[in-house]
């Protein structure tokens, strides 16, 4: 029994160690600046540093906060820009909420982005709504039946898509709604 516990505390271990966001040296080296900086070139929220926090205190280390964030505050001027908030919109993400407040480009920028995958996404819906109605009108004239099958086939595929399109578009619609 003493044995299987051992096991198991060995293991979780492992996984600790595994998970953990920083080695020993990077805690020892102490360069929190650089350390804040990255997560937030990233785009990291301010809480990810109790990942840093409890990777290094197993090595017996203690984070300077202080310093941490300033480098974050400071990589997020990398990351919060214009053209990352147009990427997250156009691609339907949730805008990084830090950088809403702080980067108003980002955000202006996050918001065409949506719309123009809006307009996309009703490009793509209108032209398999199209698909649709001519598959129907061709399944209505064709006499064979393993063709109107397959057509059929197509048909329930372009529908699947079409469902998928209007969900998205949804998506899109919820996320800009945010913004209103």
């Amino acid at each position: 029994m003493i044995t299987k516990r051992l096991s198991l505390l060995a293991l979780f271990a492992i996984i600790l160690n595994g998970c953990a966001t920083l080695s020993e040296t990077e805690c020892a080296s102490g360069n929190w600046y650089q350390v804040g900086y990255q997560d937030g070139k990233f785009g990291r929220d301010s809480d990810y540093v109790l990942n840093h926090e409890s990777a290094c205190i197993e090595y017996g280390v203690r984070l300077n906060r202080d310093q941490y964030e300033q480098g974050r505050q400071k990589g997020l001027e990398v990351y919060c820009t214009p053209h990352n908030g147009f990427q997250h919109g156009v691609n339907g993400n949730y805008s990084n909420q830090n950088c809403s407040a702080r980067f108003p480009e980002y955000t202006g920028s996050y918001k065409d982005g949506l719309f123009s995958r809006h307009e996309n996404l009703q490009v793509q819906l209108d032209e398999l709504m199209r698909e649709h109605e001519i598959l129907r009108q061709a399944i209505r004239r064709i006499e064979d039946e393993k063709e109107k099958e397959r057509l059929n086939l197509e048909l329930d595929d372009i529908d699947d898509e079409i469902k998928d399109t209007n969900n998205q578009i949804s998506r899109v619609n919820y996320l800009l709604d945010m913004y209103r």
